[in-house]
Parts: C-alpha cells; sequence; structure tokens
C-alpha cells in the first residue's frame, strides 16, 4: 500500500471522528453552523500558521497578490461537504452517510478521471479520454462499491 493509499484511509477514519465530534459541539447549542465555523476557524488557523511559518509572514500578501475569484469555489465546496456529512450523521448516523457521500464521490470520480480533470486520465494515460478508458477493474469495483451502498441504505430502511 502506497502512503498516499494508506493516507487517504487515515482521513477516511477521521472523517467519522471528526463528524462525531462537531455532533457533540451541535448537541452544546452552537447549532450546524456553530460548530461548522468552529471547524474552519480550527482548520484556517491551523493552515495559516504553517504556511507563515513555512514561507514567511509575507505569506498573506502573497496569496492575495495572487487569489482569483474562483479560489472560493473549493471553499464553498468543502464548507457543504463537511455542512452535508454533519447533516447527515445527525440524521442517519455514520454508516449510511459514509456510504452516500462515497457514492457520490465515486460518480464525480470516474467522470472527473475520465475528462481529465483530476491530472489522471482513466488507467491508460494521459492519451486516452473517456469512460472506456478507465478499465474494466475500474468500472467491477464502482459496482462492487454502488452495490454495497445499496445494501447499506437498504438494511437502514433510507432506500
Amino acid at each position: 500500500m502506497t502512503g498516499a493509499a494508506l493516507l487517504c484511509l487515515v482521513a477516511g477514519a477521521a472523517l467519522v471522528v471528526q463528524n462525531a465530534l462537531m455532533g457533540a459541539i451541535v448537541a452544546r447549542g452552537t447549532g450546524l453552523t456553530g460548530a461548522l465555523l468552529c471547524n474552519s476557524l480550527v482548520g484556517l488557523s491551523l493552515l495559516g500558521l504553517v504556511e507563515v511559518w513555512r514561507s514567511g509572514p509575507a505569506f498573506p500578501l502573497r496569496l492575495m497578490e495572487r487569489a482569483e475569484p474562483w479560489f472560493l469555489v473549493p471553499g464553498l465546496l468543502g464548507t457543504l461537504v463537511v455542512a452535508a456529512s454533519l447533516y447527515g450523521y445527525r440524521q442517519h448516523g455514520a454508516t449510511v452517510t459514509v456510504a452516500l457521500v462515497v457514492a457520490g464521490q465515486l460518480a464525480a470520480g470516474i467522470a472527473g478521471d475520465a475528462a481529465g480533470l483530476t491530472g489522471r486520465r482513466g488507467s491508460s494515460g494521459p492519451g486516452s479520454p473517456g469512460l472506456g478508458s478507465l478499465g474494466l477493474e475500474t468500472w467491477l469495483g464502482a459496482a462492487l462499491l454502488v452495490a454495497g451502498a445499496v445494501l447499506i441504505l437498504r438494511g437502514r430502511g433510507a432506500a
């Protein structure tokens, strides 16, 4: 297993812990927005400190010089992901929420790889665009993940 694969597995487990803790924050009366704000402020502060340490105190100015309006989109999407996950955990629990999030990520990932949006097109390299370039193993794995999500949803009465 590569370091990147291991990091992704750890991140997946961390998301479950993060959402459980954020649910506890909501239960303390902060509301969904309060929990999201706490999450974002801690992450933003940590990343800001790391980058100032790495690049020097002029980092924020250099970032602002290079910023373009579309730079806001990833932050908005990230907030959507965290908010939807937290809401899903409170409504359906971790298992159903993770199944739905992973199914959505898988569908978007297949489309992104096939279109070359992710920097890696399919399994045959940059010269082979399209869904067919993803390979049989990718499609079988995707089908198994979708089947697993459907079984989880049926078992929980959420389908």
